[in-house]
């Protein structure tokens, strides 16, 4: 979708795999740190020119305050504030011509989040509602050497930072019974341009902002409990509306454990 919304066809793009493991400690009752590291497994989409490989994503830190308990008979739901730092542990420059070895963006990324949540019962069965807003800010550029995920060449030399970015939304889960759960998540996520500033082939100075972006998702799923501890999610996202952005189908799996 371009920036007034009309959709086109994009040629030559990239399919990946993405692995997210979110690792969530609770220091105490109210304040809990978590990892979220992520893998990646990319190949080009046109016919006979795969060749993708592992790699490693961006890794956020985050430290989570619930400052508002939840009273169901009250209706007054949990709030959390959320905040930490993506630290830049993912490739992103020197990369190959079809990008497919990129993993992150260069940037440490401060991260901030307003998370609310809460539980009520209707006709016997648990609803859950969960709404949420974050926003992603970049604290120090990134060195650019060649190509990159900035798209810059390869004998590009210097600096580029990520826009800023940030997403909010309303998550819905019903529970048919103690095992079988009904989800679906609607959001919306923005992005400013990204910043570039450097020279080619040490000579030719460029300097130049990308465009933003922003898009309406809509991910339904179905959760299946065997107990209190394991679980497993499985579900589609998609972009519904959008500018600037690539319209696509998004299967998603993902298996919990508490402990």
């Amino acid at each position: 979708m371009d920036a007034f919304g009309h959709k086109g066809p994009v040629y030559g793009g990239t399919q990946s795999i993405v692995n997210t493991t979110l690792v969530k400690y609770g220091i105490t009752n109210h304040l809990s740190v978590q990892l979220h590291p992520q893998f990646f497994y990319k190949w080009r989409s046109t016919y006979g020119n795969g060749g993708g490989q592992p790699r490693v994503g961006d890794l956020p830190l985050d430290f989570i305050w619930r400052f508002v308990d939840p009273n169901e008979s009250r209706l007054i739901p949990a709030v959390m504030l959320q905040s930490g730092i993506s630290f830049p542990t993912g490739r992103y420059d020197h990369l190959n011509s079809d990008k497919t070895n990129a993993g992150g963006n260069g940037n440490y990324v401060f991260r901030a989040a307003l998370v609310t949540q809460s539980t009520y019962r209707i006709a016997g069965h648990a609803l859950r509602v969960r709404g949420w807003a974050n926003i992603r800010k970049s604290v120090r550029d990134a060195e650019i050497h060649g190509i990159s995920s900035y798209g810059t060449s390869k004998d590009f030399i210097g600096h580029a930072e990520t826009g800023t970015s940030g997403e909010g939304g309303i998550s819905v889960e019903y529970g048919i019974n103690q095992r079988w759960v009904l989800a679906c998540d609607v959001a919306r996520d923005w992005s400013y341009g990204s910043k570039v500033k450097g020279y080619n082939n040490a000579v030719d100075y460029v300097e130049k902002k990308g465009q933003g972006s922003g898009a309406w998702v809509v991910a339904p799923a179905v959760e299946y409990n065997w107990s209190a501890r394991y679980g497993i999610i499985a579900g589609v996202s998609t972009p519904f509306w959008g500018r600037n952005t690539t319209e696509s189908l998004s299967g998603q799996v993902a298996f919990d454990m508490v402990f």
